[in-house]
């Protein structure tokens, strides 16, 4: 005040005043915009407070800015800057000075005339500050100039958030193109980000996923930030509410900042897959809502605080900016490579902050700022994230769609194993008939071999009650041995029949010839043989013992001669016994239809399907299997060596067969086997109470030893003991391999 008094009255007493210091002159030229200003700027920072008139610049030094710089110092000092500008031309001209600033707490624009000071513009008039941003978006004047005229300018201005003052001098075609351009950018930009706003605001609604709407709430913020930054609510609200302007600034940059943090938070899922970093965006969030709380007591604070506040929203936004590109590219490794928009908009708008933050703040004075691209940077990332929404709900929908094709293609295996299962169980009926009507046979043969035994008996019996002198001793000693033949035979084929098809895997082993095996099979299917005109033989070595389950054999045997009997038109089969390295060896050789190559295969593998023969014979294999199975769990083997239209050949190969073998007791196979404990079931108290000895474990641990071979012996054993020998016993049982087994379950 004092200082204002003093050059008044120096003025009315005609004392000249203060004379400004020397200036470099920016010419320029009619028609032309000017050169850059930055060069040909002075000023100053020792003003002192806002009550200090401007003529206190006369007696300051001025500096110059470095080349290019557009920045003057850090904020929160009142700054006062000289420019001169002289008219090269031959013709006068009209220029705008533009200061691309329009929200500052304290402005005014002076013309120096050599003897004072002439206001042009006071930004700190919300009246003057609204008409001349209404016209020109920023501070500017219009400069006339006549040719070689020159002209003094002096901005005199303080800022709350950045000393940023790009000066421009341009045509009024340049000015108003470039204004017509930035309002078309904005106006697309907006659309374009509320065209994003719908759709997310639509899919949130549609989908239900928060961070459709975490997303469009930042899209929101994005709209406000851009008309903000561009000056617009400057213009039409704030005009006179510079603080107002300053914290709808930072507090909508944070708003941002948060939201998209929280949007990357909902969309990642970073609790879960991301602990750590979502611990320090929930950190980052948190100082972001309280940077937009201090906004509201903002005119209050003083200038330290207030330049704290803005630095710190600047740091908050820097921060998120940078934490986003890294979450992008864990999510990109961890989610999938459909997430890599998101690592393209993050890592733009990540520079972009950066580089805003650095370039506002006056950190290095020759980084100037395009605040008008704030706009279309902050489109393209909410471009690219949307872009990212996208793409990985497509790729959420095509797993689904994969995991839809994957469960009906489980589901149509389950119905083709369904109606395997069907097809399965009817062959399992027809094989199970296929049994009865073989157990019906059995039964049969066996019923007739007793009918023809009681007959025997009768005659036997007559015989001796008339033969008192013995005349007939031979033919009665015949005939009872004849019985005693037909009764053995009988006796294992009904064993056979009881046994076979119980599912249980116990074994009755005894010591027989060869030919008590394949003649009984011989009386069997001659008859059935013949009646379709077929022949059936058998040869055997009369020498061979075998030692096998007999009636288990039979049966097994008895499957393979009634596939030969059903699948033989012209000629027979025959069976042949012989020996051959300490196994018995059997061929049933037919002159049947052959068995298909494709069946013969599968037939043999180690877990055969049921299969048809062929189209023109019916067959599900059951037999086969059947045969193949008792045969294995008796040591042995089934092949088909050879088959075609000539017929087939089945070999099969039994263990434990030798032309003499040695007789023993229950005691001396037992030693043989290691102490094996051997229940003479004969001796019924001894057995008695070698069952209650073993307990549970009989059926597991014991062996029985007996001379009844019939069924019902052995129906009583299978539920008692782990096998059964037949007596009389040899030493060559404990070579068996059924014997050696049941040893290792023990073990």
């Amino acid at each position: 005040m004092i200082a204002g008094l003093i050059l008044t009255c120096a003025a009315a007493l005609g004392v000249p005043a203060a004379a400004m210091p020397s200036l470099p002159v920016a010419a320029i030229e009619a028609g032309k915009d000017g050169p850059a200003l930055s060069g040909f700027i002075r000023y100053t920072k020792q003003l002192g407070s806002l009550d200090t008139p401007i003529e206190q610049m006369l007696r300051t030094k001025l500096q110059a800015n470095r080349p290019g710089a557009e920045h003057f110092g850090l904020p929160g000092q009142r700054t006062a800057m000289a420019l001169r500008i002289r008219n090269t031309s031959r013709d006068g001209g009209t220029w705008i000075l533009t200061t691309g600033r329009g929200s500052l707490r304290h402005f005014r624009l002076y013309e120096w005339t050599g003897q004072g000071f002439t206001l042009l513009l006071n930004g700190s008039d919300p009246v003057a500050a609204q008409n001349n941003l209404m016209t020109y978006q920023a501070f500017s004047t219009e400069l006339v100039l006549a040719p070689g005229e020159e002209k003094t300018i002096v901005i005199d201005f303080l800022s709350e958030n950045s000393t940023y003052m790009p000066l421009k001098l341009q045509t009024y075609g340049t000015f108003f193109q470039n204004r017509r351009t930035n309002i078309a950018m904005v106006s697309g930009v907006l659309l374009a980000v509320a065209v994003l706003i719908f759709l997310n605001f639509v899919f949130f609604s549609v989908t239900g996923h928060r961070e459709f709407g975490w997303l469009a709430l930042a899209q929101v913020f994005l709209a406000i930030s851009t008309v903000h930054t561009e000056g617009y609510l400057t213009i039409f609200l704030l005009a006179d509410s510079p603080l107002l302007s300053v914290a709808i600034e930072d507090g909508v940059k944070c708003a941002f900042a948060a939201a998209m943090a929280q949007f990357a938070r909902n969309f990642l899922s970073t609790a879960t897959r991301f602990p750590r970093l979502d611990k320090a965006l929930i950190a980052l969030i948190a100082a972001a809502l309280v940077v937009i709380a201090l906004q509201a007591g903002l005119s209050l604070y003083g200038p330290g605080l207030r330049t704290a506040i803005h630095s710190l929203a600047w740091v908050i936004t820097g921060v998120v900016a940078l934490f986003l590109p890294v979450v992008g590219v864990l999510a990109v490794r961890s989610i999938g490579r459909q997430l890599w928009p998101l690592l393209v908009g993050w890592a733009s708008l990540a520079l972009f902050i950066i580089y805003g933050a650095i370039a506002s703040m006056g950190v290095f004075k020759w980084l100037p700022i395009n605040w008008h691209l704030i706009g279309p940077v902050g489109f393209f990332e909410v471009l690219m994230v949307t872009l990212a929404l996208g793409l990985n709900l497509r790729k959420i929908q095509t797993d689904r769609q994969a995991a839809d094709a994957r469960y009906n293609a489980e589901l149509a295996e389950r119905v083709r194993v369904s109606e395997r299962a069907a097809q399965l169980a009817e062959d399992r009926k027809i094989a199970l008939a296929a049994v009865d009507n073989q157990n019906a046979l059995l039964h049969a043969s066996g019923h007739d071999s007793k009918q023809v035994i009681l007959a025997l008996n009768s005659a036997i019996t007559v015989l001796k009650r008339q033969d008192t002198a013995g005349a007939h001793h031979d033919l009665t000693a015949m005939l009872q041995s004849s019985v005693d033949y037909l009764s053995e035979i009988a006796a294992t084929t009904m064993s056979g029949a009881a046994m076979v098809g119980s599912g249980r895997h116990f074994h009755a082993l005894s010591a027989f010839r060869g030919e008590n095996l394949l003649e009984p099979l011989l009386m069997m299917f001659k008859a059935p043989f013949a009646g379709k005109g077929l022949t059936l033989t058998a040869e055997t070595d009369r020498e061979v013992t075998i030692i096998s389950d007999r009636p288990l054999l039979m049966r097994a045997l008895a499957n393979l001669l009634s596939n030969s009997h059903r699948h033989t038109l012209a000629g027979g089969a025959r069976m042949m016994l012989g020996i051959d390295g300490g196994a018995a060896v059997i061929t049933i050789a037919d002159t049947g239809t052959g068995i298909p190559d494709a069946v013969a295969r599968e037939l043999l593998r180690a877990d055969p399907p049921r299969l048809r023969a062929g189209d023109s014979s019916a067959g599900t294999g059951s037999g086969f299997r059947s045969a193949r199975r008792i045969i294995e769990g008796l040591g042995g083997t089934l092949t088909i060596p050879s088959t075609g239209p000539s017929g087939t050949t089945l070999r099969i190969s039994l263990p434990c067969a030798h032309h003499t073998v040695a007789p023993c007791t229950p005691a001396d196979l037992a030693a043989l086997l290691n102490g094996q404990n051997i229940a003479d079931f004969d001796r019924r108290a001894e057995f008695d109470a070698a069952i209650a000895q073993a307990g549970r474990a009989a059926t597991t641990r014991l062996i029985a030893a007996t001379y009844d071979d019939t069924s019902v012996t052995r129906e009583r054993l299978s539920e008692a003991v782990a096998m059964m020998l037949i007596k009389p016993l040899c030493r060559e049982m404990a070579d068996h391999p059924a014997l050696q087994a049941c040893l290792s379950d023990q073990a």
